[in-house]
């Protein structure tokens, strides 16, 4: 039914992660557009001009700072993609892991934010990719295009 999960080790626990369009909704109510919240995982940081709009290179890049990142953000998507993570096992038929609070959860953090954004990310990105190159749409096209 889903896609392969990946998963994310802490504290020597293995718990499922999964960013998918519930989680991007949640990420937009919140931070209201995923950049905000995609700069906030890297802790990207944009130079800003004197025209107060960010720098951009000759590509027409953003150009700015990699550091550590927002913490707040860190804690919002490991909660929201472990608990989604958590939801398609069980849906799946499958009752572990256990329902953790968040608090429960972030306790479990035993890894450097840095490291902890990168996993994060991650799995963001994974969810821009195309997961299926023939689609059930394309195929009903060709077929009443015939």
């Amino acid at each position: 039914m889903f896609e392969k999960l990946n998963y994310i080790e802490l504290s020597g626990e293995k718990f499922p992660i999964k960013c998918d369009i519930l989680v991007l909704e949640k990420i937009q109510d919140k931070y209201g557009n995923l950049s905000e919240f995609e700069n906030g995982l890297r802790g990207f940081k944009p130079n800003i001009g004197e025209d107060g709009l960010p720098e951009r290179n000759e590509d027409g890049l953003i150009v700015g700072m990699v550091g550590v990142p927002n913490i707040k953000t860190l804690k919002d998507a490991l909660a929201w993609m472990v608990g989604e993570g958590i939801e398609i096992k069980r849906e799946e038929g499958e009752k572990e892991p256990p329902i953790l609070s968040n608090t429960q959860l972030f306790r479990k953090v035993d890894i450097p934010p840095k490291e902890l954004g990168e996993i994060l990310y991650g799995e963001f990105n994974r969810c821009f990719a195309r997961k299926n190159a023939e689609t059930t749409q394309s195929q009903t096209t060709e077929k009443t295009n015939k």
